[in-house]
């Protein structure tokens, strides 16, 4: 089941990791859920749609949700993460305020996929300072450099790191949209789906629970009062600089959310945990996945003109568009609107884009869809035009062929001519000498 889980996740993913920024919103419907976190922000991952937003571009302090970046370099510079490494003494005792859940394996090994499972699954502070020294052969800030560089290529704009995992100082951050673009990447790679979604595990592969290391995220936990059963990953932070940090993934009747909440409340009832399945809950008994137009529907006509009229061209969405709506959507209500008076240039074809047109709901701007040729227009007539210029050259090709045979065949003529006129003289002479 976990298997088929982590593969449509990740199948989902990779069809919308190519969009770097989070796009429109969705058609506003306001939220009751009174989110006392200081930011927060929930995407519908079909659609990549924003449904809600609270100071989602605003800097907040990553806490150990740092550790995601620490796993991502990670995984991109290991080629075998079941490679088992040395936890060294000498870097334990380096890391400023230690977790110590490494403490008991100093100068054991244990594999990189282990320690992946420590910094995801728990705070993981230790064993994301074991993984950076690995990576970057005892550079820790060559390895900072990677995650900063990372960041960069998904496009975070608000994204700075300093240390492999939780600082207090307060040079450290991140905002709620780009924890989205680094959560949509993470989710693309089956083995953070797995380990993101797994609730106890024991390192090492030993039979000796003593070891188990259980998730801090308590929306996993079926003995938790927290536990909500939608929520299928993620990862929980806290400390007393950026409170409460959580990213999440649900899954509800195929449709998948990421939600990420920042700044929470840590001790009180009204929590990250609480919001999160607040949040999750109002999406999906307020929302749904429409498919507001069909591929096949024909959204304008543009003219072209010809040296024997006007014809003309379809234009449709080219695709089916799905908008993530209000739950009691009506179709009646959408509308859209296109430039007046364009003409097309001859030759269109299939595919061609031809411009845009502006989709509204209740009178409200929803989107920009492109407008694309549903056939080809004046293909024919390049074709009749090369046909007939092909004609032509063929003909003269063929004329001059011609002449050149006449004028080579007159001679020849002229010898046989020559040659009857001998075999006449002959005969006469023959003749008059037989007489």
């Amino acid at each position: 089941m976990k298997k088929k889980l982590i593969f449509c996740i990740c199948l989902i993913l990779c069809v919308v990791i190519s969009a770097s920024v989070i796009p429109f919103s969705a058609y506003v419907v306001k939220c009751p859920v009174k989110v006392t976190s200081r930011a927060a922000l929930v995407v519908n991952l079909e659609t990549d749609t924003a449904v809600y937003e609270k100071n989602s571009d605003g800097i907040r302090y990553l806490s150990y949700l740092a550790n995601i970046m620490t796993f991502l370099v990670t995984k991109n510079n290991v080629a075998d993460l079941d490679t088992k490494i040395t936890i060294k003494p000498e870097v334990l005792d380096a890391i400023e305020n230690p977790d110590n859940t490494l403490d008991k394996y100093a100068n054991k090994k244990l594999s990189i996929r282990d320690l992946l499972y420590y910094i995801i699954m728990t705070d993981g502070k230790d064993a994301c300072y074991v993984l950076a020294d690995y990576v970057a052969n005892g550079d820790i800030e060559a390895f900072v450099g990677l995650m900063n560089k990372k960041a960069k290529e998904l496009g975070c704009e608000k994204t700075v790191f300093v240390q492999p995992s939780i600082v207090q100082e307060r040079n450290q951050y991140t905002s709620c949209k780009d924890m989205y673009k680094i959560i949509k990447y993470a989710l693309s790679i089956p083995e953070y789906v797995e380990i993101s979604s797994t609730v106890n595990y024991i390192p090492g592969g030993s039979e000796n629970k003593k070891l188990n290391i259980t998730t801090t995220n308590s929306l996993l936990k079926l003995t938790s009062p927290y536990y909500f059963k939608h929520v299928k990953s993620g990862k929980y932070a806290a400390d007393s600089v950026a409170r409460g940090n959580i990213v999440a993934v649900s899954e509800y009747r195929d449709v998948h959310y990421l939600c990420v909440v920042m700044g929470a409340e840590v001790k009180s009832e009204h929590n990250a945990f609480t919001e999160v399945s607040q949040l999750l809950s109002w999406a999906y008994q307020s929302l749904g996945n429409k498919q507001v137009i069909s591929q096949s529907t024909v959204l304008s006509t543009v003219e072209a003109d010809t040296a024997w009229g006007q014809v003309n061209v379809n234009l449709t969405a080219g695709k089916d568009v799905v908008y993530t709506m209000p739950a009691e959507y009506d179709a009646n209500l959408l509308s859209y609107k296109v430039d007046e008076g364009y003409t097309a240039q001859l030759p269109v074809f299939k595919g061609q884009n031809m411009g845009i047109a502006k989709v509204y709901y209740d009178d409200k701007f929803l989107d920009e869809i492109d407008l694309i040729a549903d056939s080809s227009v004046g293909i024919s007539m390049l074709s009749d035009l090369s046909g007939f210029a092909e004609s032509m050259l063929n003909s003269t090709f063929a004329d001059g062929s011609n002449t050149a045979q006449t004028e080579t065949q007159a001679p020849t003529l002229g010898e046989t001519k020559a040659t009857d006129s001998t075999n006449t003289t002959e005969t006469q002479t023959s003749t008059q000498a037989g007489q």
